[in-house]
């Protein structure tokens, strides 16, 4: 089996949680039993799914392992399904209910976002309107957990339940010097009829977890640690013969100058330091496999494609002259992403094409969120940009867009290239570590601009937009690129290559 190792998959992911949905759905098309392992306690987990078309039996969370859940038929619950007292009275909210016992509150019922009243907690309050503890339901429609609270209102005590009501999993909870909860004991209870486990937290039971799959494992198993700051220590700890590799997606170095020399990011410095015990490092572009590489010569670093298309001979190409729509970009928004440099790029090809339209996709903080919209304001631009937020569906999108924009000041290799061109959106891009030297050919399918320079990616994408001969040439070889060089049957026989399967 198959294991990626993530911390989480939300409605909002990154590019290292895309990536491990992509290599699933490889995986398994080529009969190869795979699954992506999430760590983080989620009781909507079962209810986002479906956005990514990602299979329940795909994915393995650690608490629904230890809950029994993985294969729970969901039911839909709502508050008149909860047996309350019948001298209870129910005030029905928009986002929760109050139930009353004559003029007492006795609980909220809160409701799982974007449902008609389905039962996501119950929070339970005393005369006093102090909680005193909350049930917690997963949207699958079962109690999930309870939280206890102490006098200050501060957590006390977790406890988690199969979905028959049995009490799995005990946290209880101290207060650190600020006065907030901090784990101090969990208790896995009974773990198959052997008496109690007991660990610190819920890092812990998450390495005894990953030990727990390698062990139940009757034939080989294999661990691909997808974010390292939750697949590196588990793996650390796991002495077995379970083969073990550490994808790195991110840029490594703490300095952005010095990818050679400069201190590694905390969370893969604990791999590197123990680079023998893993079978092999994983990234996405030549470059950064080189500079690692050049680091560490004891490791084995691969690279391997994080996109897969079809043949050349099945896709299709959109017209790039037809398409409804101009500009975009794919990612983060955040400083590092230097979204208000692109927004003033925008404005400066505003004055060549005033009818430039450019989507912005991705999520970010609301503080960074709210100096863009204004930037935008101050800059005139309400009609040319607009902040489309993270949208799920942005495979079915690309097919409306002419070219793409990117001024990171550092990446691990941005899936959004060639996932655009696949699509065949060329790329406008600073050249930065990593990915544009590797993924753009410039002056063919895509430009490569030097860091900064504004006035020199505005005339690039200028000369795109009103080139529709120059614009259908990189569009096509952008295209021909992607599903030529990197069709599924090739990326599979590269993955086949380096785990020997």
């Amino acid at each position: 089996m198959f294991y990626f190792i993530n911390e989480y998959l939300l409605p909002k992911n990154s590019s290292v949680e895309h990536s491990a949905i992509q290599r699933a759905r490889l995986f398994n098309h080529y009969q190869t039993p795979a699954k992506i392992v999430t760590k983080m306690y989620d009781r909507l987990l079962h209810k986002t799914l479906p956005s990514f078309d990602v299979p329940d039996d795909q994915v393995l969370n650690m608490f629904d392992y230890f809950q029994q859940a993985t294969t729970f038929e969901p039911q839909i619950l709502h508050t008149v399904d909860l047996q309350l007292p019948v001298e209870y009275a129910v005030e029905v909210g928009a986002n929760f209910s109050r139930v009353f016992n004559g003029d007492d509150l006795v609980e909220n019922v809160g409701f799982i976002p974007g449902t008609i009243g389905q039962v996501f907690y119950q929070e339970y309050v005393d005369n006093q309107g102090n909680r005193l503890s909350t049930d917690l339901w997963d949207s699958r429609g079962f109690k999930s957990a309870t939280q206890y609270f102490g006098q200050n209102g501060k957590l006390t005590m977790e406890r988690y339940y199969t979905p028959a009501g049995q009490v799995v999993i005990e946290q209880f909870f101290v207060a650190d010097t600020n006065g907030n909860p901090i784990a101090s004991r969990l208790i896995l209870k009974d773990y198959q009829h052997m008496g109690d486990r007991f660990f610190q937290n819920t890092d812990d039971l998450f390495n005894f977890f990953i030990a727990e799959l390698s062990r139940q494992d009757p034939g080989t198993t294999t661990f691909i640690s997808d974010r390292p700051g939750t697949g590196v220590a588990p793996l650390l700890h796991l002495t077995d013969d379970a083969r073990k590799y550490v994808t790195v997606p991110i840029y490594h170095a703490k300095d952005l100058n010095d990818p050679l020399h400069a201190p590694l990011d905390g969370f893969l410095q604990p791999a590197f330091d123990n680079a023998q015990h893993f079978d092999g490092f994983i990234v996405a572009t030549a470059t950064q496999a080189k500079h690692l590489q050049s680091r560490f010569p004891q490791a084995a670093i691969t690279v391997m494609p994080t996109v897969a298309t079809t043949p050349l001979s099945q896709a299709k190409l959109a017209p790039i002259g037809q398409r409804t729509q101009q500009l975009l970009y794919v990612g983060r928004l955040a400083p590092d992403r230097q979204v208000d440099q692109l927004i003033r790029v925008v404005a400066l090809v505003k004055q060549q094409v005033p009818q430039v339209h450019c989507d912005l996709y991705g999520f970010g903080d609301e503080a960074y969120l709210k100096t863009l919209r204004d930037l935008i304001k101050e800059l005139k631009l309400e009609a040319n940009v607009r902040l489309m937020d993270y949208q799920p569906d942005l495979a079915q999108r690309y097919d409306q867009y002419q070219v793409m924009l990117n001024l990171d000041l550092v990446d691990g290799g941005p899936m959004a290239m060639p996932e655009a061109q696949a699509h065949g959106i060329p790329v406008v891009s600073y050249r930065f570590n990593y990915g544009p030297k590797d993924f753009i050919k410039d002056g063919e399918d895509g430009y490569l601009v030097e860091p900064g320079n504004q006035l020199a990616m505005a005339d690039k994408v200028t000369q795109l937009l009103t080139d529709e001969k120059l614009l259908t040439a990189f569009s096509e070889a952008a295209f021909h690129k992607q599903h030529t060089a990197h069709t599924y049957l090739k990326t599979w026989h590269r993955w086949q290559k380096l785990m020997d399967i």
